[in-house]
């Protein structure tokens, strides 16, 4: 018997475990992102947010860092820039260099502050969206 090429050999299909974990927690944030536009269901969203939280903890699941910065650590409400959320960056050394900056999010809920550097390696993409890793990437 002929041995295979390597170009015949199938690969097999990437299969996501525990997709009904993933549908939910995309229901939750998507009911959050919804009701937090309306000041009148403000505590319904921050109570679907908390929700979501819980369960990817719980499930154990890995969340994109996109959807983890939309979403306040201290009061769990959805961070929109403009209506929940200030942002600006910051640079507090004495030379102002640009590889000190830094991106603050601020919710003017809680006044929780959230910074990301920056200005140190303008070329870092985080691991979720390098396109090694990415599954949607051709």
């Amino acid at each position: 018997m002929a041995p295979k090429k390597p170009n015949q050999q199938k690969k097999a299909p990437k299969v996501i475990p525990h997709k009904d974990n993933y549908a939910r927690v995309t229901y939750l944030y998507q009911a959050a992102n919804l009701f937090s536009a309306s000041p009148k269901y403000e505590v319904l969203s921050r109570g679907l947010a908390r929700t979501l939280d819980l369960v990817s903890k719980k499930t154990v699941l890995k969340l994109s860092p996109e959807l983890k910065r939309t979403l306040c650590k201290k009061c769990n409400s959805v961070l929109i820039p403009g209506l929940s959320v200030s942002i600006y960056i910051e640079n507090l050394s004495k030379s102002k260099a640009p590889h000190n900056d830094s991106l603050i999010h601020k919710c003017l809920k809680c006044h929780e502050i959230k910074r990301f550097p920056v200005g140190k390696n303008r070329a870092y993409v985080v691991f979720a969206e390098r396109d090694d890793v990415r599954s949607d990437a051709k």
